[in-house]
This record gives C-alpha cells, structure tokens and sequence, in this order.
C-alpha cells in the first residue's frame, strides 16, 4: 500500500513538471512562431486554440455533475446536517477575511508604486472608445444597447430648433456620451444640452448636462458619461452648432450604467435561489446548485433507510467522477500547452505582448506585486498558524490546480483539479473539499478584488491628469475598498469576469466607466495572475476549515 501510495506520488510530481514545461514552451512558441513565420503562424494558432477549448470545455464538462455530487456527498458524510453549521460559518468567515485583506494589500501596494503618474495623457484617451464598448457589453441586461445621433452642421437657426428623441425601453441607470468634432476653427463654439423625458412631449434639461465644445479644429468629449434621470423614458440633445469655421458635428451614445449598490445586493441574495435548476446547470450557475445540493443532502440524511439507495448512488458518482478528473489530468501537458501558447501567440502577432510590458509595466508591477504578497505571504501565514501545515510543501501538493487555473483563466473549471489535488495530494478530507472548495470557486475571489482595488486606484491616478479637479481622497478609497470587496463576491467564475464587476467599483467614486479600457489590454494576462490566487486561496480555506470538520465529527 505503501509503495503505491509512493508511486502514486512520484507519478504527480511528474505530471506537475510536464505541466510547467507546457507552459514555458507554450510562452516560446507564442513569442518565437510568429517571429519565424509572420502571419503564416496564425493557422498554428487556430490548431492550438482549438486543442486548447477542448481541454477546457472537458474540464468545464464535469463542473456541474461534481459539485452537485460531491456536496451532497459531503453532507451525506456528516452525518447529521446539524454539523454544517460551525464549518459552514469558519468557511464564510474565511472567505470575507482573505477578501478584505487582498483588498487592503492591492490598496497599500498600488499607493506606494503610483503607477498612474506620468503616464501618457494621450493614452488614456485613446482608451475610452474601446471603454466605451465594454461598458455596453458589460451590462448584460442590457447587452448592445446602444444608439448614435449625427448632425453635420448647416444653417444654424434650422439646426438649433431641430432635435432628435430617442426612447428608453429598459429600466435602469443610463448614461450619454457626447463627442462633438470641430472642423476648423470657429469664432464661437458648439452647443449641447441633454434632455429627458417621461412622455416624449414635454423635455425638460438635465441637471450638468449641457456640453460646450472648443472654438480650434479639435475633437472634444464629455469628460464623464452624463447620467440620465431613472423616470426618464426618452432623452433627446438639443444641438446649437459653432459660428465660423467649416462644420460640427455630434455624436451622442446612449449607453448602459453600471447596476447601483442596492441591486448589487439584492442580486447577491437572489444568486442564491433558481427558479430552474436545469437553466442553472446549462449556464454553470453554481450558487443556486450548491444551495440545492445542501438542502437535498441533508434532507437525506433525515429519511434513513429510506434514502439508502440514492444516498449509495450519489457517493458511487462522485467516486466516479473523481476517477474521470484523474484520467483527464494525464492530458493537462497537451492542454495546457494549447491553452496558453494561443492565447500568448494571439497577443504577439497583435502587437500587444511585448509592447503593452514596456508601457503598462508599473500598473503590472502594481498588481503582480499585490497577488504575490496576497499568495505567498498572506495565505501561507493564515495556513501555518491555523494548521501547522508547512506552507511550501502544501504550495506544491496544489501546484498542479495553481497551473490549471493560470492556463485556463477560470476558477469554475478548474475546480475538479483542485479538489483532485487537495483531497489526493494535500490530505484534507472528502468532507471539506467537497463543500469549501465549490462555495470558494463560487464566492471567495481574493485575487479579483485585489486587482479591482488596484485597478480603481491606477484608473483613477491616470484620470486626475486629464481632469485636475478630479481628488482621490482617502474616503473613496474607503470606498473602493469596500465596493472591491462586494464585486468580488459576486464576480462569476468565468474569464475575465473581474471587468464586469469593476464598472462597479468605478462608478461607486465618480470614475468615467470608459476608462475602463485602459485596463483592458492587459487584462487578459493578468487575469490568469489572480485566477491562480484564486485557486490557491480556495485550497488554503478548505485546509483550515477542515479541522472545524474534525471538531464537529
């Protein structure tokens, strides 16, 4: 038994080599391949992206199945549902501790490198159009919500009595962007003023939402979106062009506000509750399958012999299931290789790799710097005094759910790797891995709410050079820090998921939400950063409440 149990070992510790030497010659070819051959590498790079999804999506495959199975497994394994209750607590407890520190260190680190100073105010305009359309994106109950109204200057006295309504059929925060471009130069500058409207007859002006462009040929933007009152149904821009010069022309965007702290929290408790468990399980929804799980499983334990066969039945399909993770685990290497090389390759061949290193390389420091102290001091410590685990050694028994997570971006589909590694590896108990480890992939994302912290902060650094009057004050930061920390609970485990919840986070301080794009870039690198402190702060909680488990038995 023994030496199976060494074989077994020695067989891991290879794996997790393969796997690091996939990724060190997945980042190679990504930078070499498209060096050698040009745009002859891009069919490579279809092939890799292809290999790369399957991988992913056999991971993604067994997600919902094993949570389902394992939770109400370990439940089963209790006993008695009554003992939930004190690891429940240390689990959530846990989870809302390692945010809140994550938070403060993102906020601490990116203070001291400043990384927003200096930098090139041509930069960050340049990054609010793709903003712009992130920010549409963003809004998913609002998804491409978006309009445009053009009007190239004539005979200003028509132009000025003519206006252009357009109506509001969702509920929710709206915003309206305004771009005038002033061809030559003009004696007095164009005028805009936004209006709203519950019936589309009577308009009256919205409060800070008159726009006044430059008299020089220039193009001139709104420096912040202009919220639109809730009641209104229509809003219409009443346009009086410039005098002199050739011509102006206006663009207004009707776009999306990002959802309100009060509807932060009420989604936080619906998230909980499915009204269709098989539309959950189609989407990964994980939250609303736990609960479900919960209640089923202890709902069994309640019902003795009578629930003996299907209580036998969901422990035969978790063991199964585990089983699978170990088969599909032998082609991680390949995976993985395929994963990250397309993804790194496609950034090369952009012109984003190399170049976005050298000119966003003290908001990168910023936030890498952040995460490692987070994973490699913060989380270690928290291991050592509440275990007296050796932190370096449990490091590596989950190195192989680190990896996963780096290549695939996604907590939720790496989630049979770190419960195959924590249970088989790390030697914490069936019981808490089962239960801490998909609440945690679910809820607990350390990583992200560090970088929504830090990213808040450098956003905001960069804006207070296009607008002086703009203050970070330490009160927004307090701001910031709490409104981090609430995103991030609610931030799904998807790629780059951390984008959606940070529109939040900006508009919490007044922070325009195009400058979004700033961010975006390099988003997708360090994405994959703080997906891998997710992983390992998920590891580190199950450790900890593990013991609660012992107490309760």
């Amino acid at each position: 038994m023994a030496k199976h149990a060494e074989q077994q070992s020695g067989g891991q510790s290879h794996l997790t080599l393969f796997i690091v030497g996939a990724i060190v010659l997945a980042v190679v070819v990504a930078i070499a391949g498209p060096a050698a051959l040009g745009e002859g590498f891009r069919p490579v790079v279809a092939i890799f992206n292809v290999g790369g999804e399957v991988f992913l999506r056999m991971l993604q495959m067994v997600v919902v199945p094993l949570v389902m199975a394992s939770v109400m497994s370990g439940i089963l394994g209790l006993g008695d549902i009554r003992k939930l209750g004190r690891p429940g607590a240390y689990a959530v407890s846990y989870y809302l501790s390692t945010t809140i520190l994550a938070v403060i260190t993102g906020l601490i680190v990116v203070n001291i490198v400043n990384p927003g100073r200096g930098i090139d105010k041509k930069l960050v305009e340049d990054a609010r159009q793709e903003g712009e359309e992130t920010v549409a994106h963003a809004a998913g109950r609002k998804s491409g919500k978006k309009f445009e109204w053009h009007n190239v200057t004539g005979d200003r006295a028509q132009i000025a009595s003519e206006s252009k309504n357009v109506s509001i059929s969702d509920n929710g925060s709206w915003n309206v962007r305004i771009v005038i471009d002033q061809v030559g130069d003009a004696s007095t500058p164009a005028h805009a003023q936004l209006r709203w409207s519950r019936d589309g007859n009577v308009f009256t002006d919205v409060e800070n939402g008159e726009f006044v462009a430059g008299t020089e040929e220039s193009i001139y933007r709104t420096t912040a979106a202009i919220p639109v009152p809730e009641e209104a149904a229509y809003v219409q821009i009443r346009f009086e062009p410039q005098q002199g010069g050739t011509a102006s022309i206006i663009e207004a965007y009707l776009v999306p506000g990002p959802p309100s702290i009060g509807e932060i929290f009420q989604n936080l408790v619906l998230m909980l509750f499915t009204g269709n468990l098989l539309a959950s399980m189609v989407e990964i929804n994980l939250l609303p399958l736990i609960v479900f799980s919960i209640v089923f499983g202890g709902m069994l334990t309640t019902m003795g012999e009578k629930s003996k066969t299907i209580s036998e039945l969901v422990v035969s399909i978790n063991d199964a299931l585990m089983s699978f993770i170990l088969l599909l685990m032998k082609l991680a290497p390949l995976g993985i290789f395929c994963l990250v090389a397309a993804r790194f390759a496609k950034a090369q061949m952009d012109g984003q790799f190399l170049s976005l290193l050298k000119t966003q390389a003290w908001y990168m420091t910023s936030v890498l710097t952040g995460l490692g102290v987070h994973a490699l001091c913060t989380l270690p410590l928290l291991l050592w005094i509440f275990t007296k685990r050796n932190p370096i050694q449990f490091f590596g028994q989950m190195s192989q759910a680190i990896l996963t997570a780096f290549s695939t971006a996604s907590s939720t589909a790496t989630l049979p790797v770190t419960m195959e590694c924590a249970e088989k590896r790390a030697g914490i108990s069936p019981r808490s891995t089962e239960f801490v480890l998909p609440l945690g992939a679910t809820i607990n994302m350390d990583g992200t709410a560090l970088y929504e912290a830090a990213a808040a902060i450098f956003i905001a650094q960069a804006y207070a050079i296009v607008d002086p009057t703009f203050v970070l004050t330490f009160d927004k930061q307090v701001v910031i820090a709490v409104t981090a920390t609430l995103a991030a609970i609610g931030a799904a485990g998807i790629p780059e998921a951390g984008l959606v919840t940070m529109l939040i986070v900006l508009n919490a301080v007044g922070l325009p939400l195009e400058l979004i794009g700033l961010i975006l870039p390099i988003d997708w690198l360090l994405d994959r950063f703080r997906t891998a402190v997710n992983a390992f702060g998920d590891s580190v909680g199950a450790a900890i409440v593990d013991k609660s488990f012992s107490a309760a038995s």
